[in-house]
């Protein structure tokens, strides 16, 4: 019989939770498997005991022995099961990647400072929250996406698309804002503007015809199949990200360019208020307004994933032996 795999990732289909659990593991170095979970009805009830009843078993992958050393997850659907595993397993590590009421029960919860938890041993505080975008991953999109950009005008100011939040509404005002500053950071440039599946149509009938007539790049979520977001990360010259979207302006933060933060006060919710603060006082990341520039650099690259990685070495060199 094969040995076991060491680390298993447990995911759902929420793209946010699987891109977190990938980027730890991917900066560990282990052998791992992703264990997808699928979820019954049962799953809409308050449920977080130890137990495998909320899972769809003809849909999800089998959680049974031979048990792995490390367990990384997220997502408050995987709880019940992580709990599962270290009832059956107490030597088991836990991992958990976001903020739930259930933390004492993990060996580790990897919290962003914006969630302003409570500080404890099992604790660990990063940047922002995480994702799966590295500079490795940004260096392959690089390599992709530039021969289909080589003969556009330099510089390319890439400029990343969220949309409306529970906390308030983008005016037509603030997307003309948005799009001519970002043309003052590149006059004689190139604007290469991404949507997403949140961005609203009355952002693209301001947009479009404000960058109509020259050489920019407009990419729909919505209408175009081929999406060139990581490849705007990697490539372009300087990043502007709209606040309302905590993973673009984290992941806007792994390409190592100046990076610039729209956000109006009545979208921007206070939790991610807090987490753009902490990315202007880390020098990660600056406010866009009349005074940003290409000629700015931040810091250093963001690199949570890592962090969390290394805590889990430290902490726990039990799952190498």
């Amino acid at each position: 019989m094969e040995p076991p795999v060491p680390v298993w990732g447990l995911v759902d289909d929420r793209t946010g939770h699987t891109g977190q659990v990938l980027g730890v593991i991917g900066k560990l170095g282990m052998p791992f498997v992703l264990k997808r979970l699928a979820f019954n009805w049962k799953t809409r009830l308050p449920l977080t005991a130890p137990s495998l009843t909320t899972l769809d078993d003809s849909h999800s992958a089998p959680i049974a022995p031979p048990w792995p050393k490390l367990v990384i997850t997220a997502g408050r659907r995987t709880i019940p099961i992580a709990r599962y595993i270290k009832k059956k397993s107490p030597s088991t590590v836990i991992v958990y990647l976001m903020w739930s009421s259930a933390a004492r029960d993990f060996d580790l919860v990897a919290v962003p400072n914006h969630d302003d938890v409570k500080a404890a041993d099992n604790i660990l505080t990063t940047i922002a929250p995480l994702h799966a975008v590295t500079p490795e991953t940004l260096a392959a999109a690089k390599e992709a996406w530039l021969p289909k950009f080589r003969q556009l005008p330099r510089p390319w100011v890439a400029v990343t698309i969220g949309g409306n939040t529970k906390h308030g509404k983008y005016r037509a005002a603030d997307w003309r804002e948005l799009i001519t500053r970002a043309r003052d950071l590149a006059p004689t440039g190139t604007l290469m503007v991404t949507t997403s599946r949140r961005t609203p149509k009355e952002a693209l009938d301001v947009i479009a015809p404000l960058l109509a007539g020259g050489a920019h790049i407009l990419h729909r979520w919505d209408a175009d199949k081929d999406n060139p977001y990581l490849g705007l990360l990697g490539c372009a010259d300087a990043v502007v990200a709209t606040g309302d979207s905590l993973s673009m302006c984290t992941e806007a933060c792994v390409s190592g360019k100046p990076v610039y933060l729209f956000a109006p006060e009545q979208v921007i919710p206070k939790k991610h208020a807090r987490l753009h603060q902490s990315l202007y006082e880390q020098l990660l990341a600056k406010p866009l307004d009349s005074t940003s520039s290409l000629e700015w650099k931040p810091a250093t690259i963001m690199d949570d994933a890592r962090l969390v990685a290394t805590a889990i070495r430290t902490r726990f060199p039990q799952i190498r032996s």
